[in-house]
């Protein structure tokens, strides 16, 4: 007798499917079969462009809907196209980074052997199409006492208060991002931002879209790396609370992350720092 299926939690999943010439198959029939398997999938196709920060994509993606666990599907062009794999490991990466180590994230092998699939994407489960058990096994992956819980790493209070402040000072082209503490008092803060991104000013002023001050104590500013991206770094010592606010203000379009953080001493790099999306109005 089949069992009654009604008051079982169905975990959610997005199953991603990006290409790059072509599509070869329409994988939307696998969202009836996860169904059946008590699995509510959402399935998603898309053609991967140069520079599409797939990355910010799906983080917005699997956060804004409240995914309990992501499919990516892996094709051929997984090791014959290395920017697929590069795009796709830094999505990875970035997963990793905002939804914590624990949230559910699988590969799934179509027309492909588990050695065809570069070392980097192997780190992570990979289940073959062509297995007749890769239901049972995609359902050990997503298995949870409690749907939603692996997302508590997000949730953790953020240490600093972001804003956003459009047309910043009447001036619609400029854009001013705004972060100050819930109380305490920090030194030696630092900005971080993808080198590409354009920006005017940064600074110290009062809180809720005050005049920045001309004067900047202890400036440093240096470059590296974040998530394959090349990023500058900026920052001074003039005290922050809850009442003075550092700002970047950037014209055009605001970068797709900003990080903020402290240093440990006054002319040295950030340590680890607070990341907000723009886009989602989200720190983590």
């Amino acid at each position: 007798m089949e069992a009654n299926n009604q008051n079982v939690v169905r975990p959610r999943l997005w199953i991603s499917y990006p290409w790059i010439r072509h599509e070869e198959v329409d994988f939307n029939y696998l969202v009836p079969q996860l169904k059946a398997a008590n699995i509510e999938a959402v399935y998603e196709s898309f053609q991967l462009q140069p520079d599409s920060r797939l990355g910010s994509k799906i983080v917005q993606r699997l956060m804004s809907i409240g995914f309990d666990g992501w499919l990516y599907i892996l094709t051929h062009q997984c090791f014959t196209r290395r920017s697929y794999t590069d795009e796709l490991t830094e999505a990875i990466d970035q997963t990793l980074y905002h939804l914590g180590p624990d949230f559910p994230m699988a590969g799934l092998m179509y027309g492909i052997a588990a050695q065809q699939v570069p070392p980097v994407l192997r780190a992570l489960p990979c289940i073959s199409l062509g297995d007749p058990n890769w239901k049972r096994q995609l359902s050990e992956i997503l298995k949870t006492d409690a749907p939603h819980s692996r997302r508590s790493a997000c949730t953790n209070k953020p240490r600093f208060v972001w804003k956003i402040h459009p047309c910043y000072k009447g001036n619609p082209s400029m854009t001013a991002i705004e972060v100050h503490t819930s109380g305490d008092k920090i030194e030696h803060w630092r900005f971080a931002i993808p080198k590409s991104s354009k920006i005017v000013r940064w600074g110290q002023g009062r809180a809720g879209g005050g005049d920045i001050s001309r004067m900047i104590f202890a400036e440093a500013s240096g470059s590296g790396r974040y998530e394959n991206r090349d990023i500058n770094w900026f920052g001074a010592a003039n005290t922050l609370s809850d009442a003075e606010s550092a700002y970047a203000v950037f014209s055009g379009p605001l970068p797709d992350f900003i990080c903020f953080g402290t240093s440990q001493t006054p002319f040295g790099s950030p340590g680890t720092m607070e990341t907000f999306l723009p886009t989602l109005g989200e720190q983590n």
